[in-house]
């Protein structure tokens, strides 16, 4: 038996086999299984299916976000902030494991929307959280305007960082989403500040 927590070893098998069979298709029984734990260590670290699928998107979502704010309180920290983050965003999107997880779970979202519920909270709604607490702060020390809700300009910079690059690669147009990252995400975030920043 692995000496690798249950609790991780649960989430690393499921992971896998998630990529390998797609999240309807695996159950209690084939997770312990292959994770070489019971049933009832399953049920001890987490409610249901859903709530596994829920913990295996915060971990792929926590590769690339800071676990500390970083300082906003003026335009270069908040320009410098955004880009750093913005570029493990788009580098994080670029990685095989991240586009074969989008793909899954796009498959089993048309069939399933809990479970497209579950992966938009745990990727894109944290995710635009993080970018919304970033330009809060900076609204707070009146570097930026406070007329636009943090949330709405998270979005729109979400959108302008992501574009069509996913599209792209999902229709098979391209072999991965961005070639440029530090050039797309320095010019979203100057179109950002742009709109927003107090000027004097």
């Amino acid at each position: 038996m692995s000496k690798q927590p249950s609790h991780d070893r649960i989430l690393h098998t499921a992971r896998r086999l998630f990529f390998e069979h797609g999240f309807e298709k695996v159950s209690t029984d084939l997770l312990a299984r292959e994770a070489a734990v019971s049933k009832a260590s399953i049920y001890r670290h987490f409610e249901n299916m859903a709530d596994i699928l829920r913990c295996v998107t915060q971990a792929e979502a926590v590769k690339f976000r800071e676990l500390t704010p970083p300082k906003t309180q003026t335009i270069p920290e908040l320009r410098e902030a955004l880009i750093q983050y913005g570029i493990k965003l788009l580098t994080f999107l670029n990685a095989a494991d991240t586009m074969e997880f989008v793909r899954v779970m796009h498959e089993e979202a048309r069939d399933n929307p809990d479970i497209g519920q579950t992966f938009f909270d745990a990727a894109y709604g944290q995710t635009q959280k993080d970018f919304a607490l970033m330009f809060q702060a900076a609204q707070t020390m009146g570097v930026l305007s406070d007329a636009t809700d943090p949330m709405d300009i998270a979005e729109d910079l979400m959108g302008l960082l992501e574009g069509l690059g996913m599209v792209r690669m999902q229709l098979g147009v391209t072999k991965v989403p961005y070639v440029d990252i530090e050039q797309r995400t320095t010019r979203a975030v100057a179109t950002i500040l742009r709109m927003h920043e107090v000027t004097l």
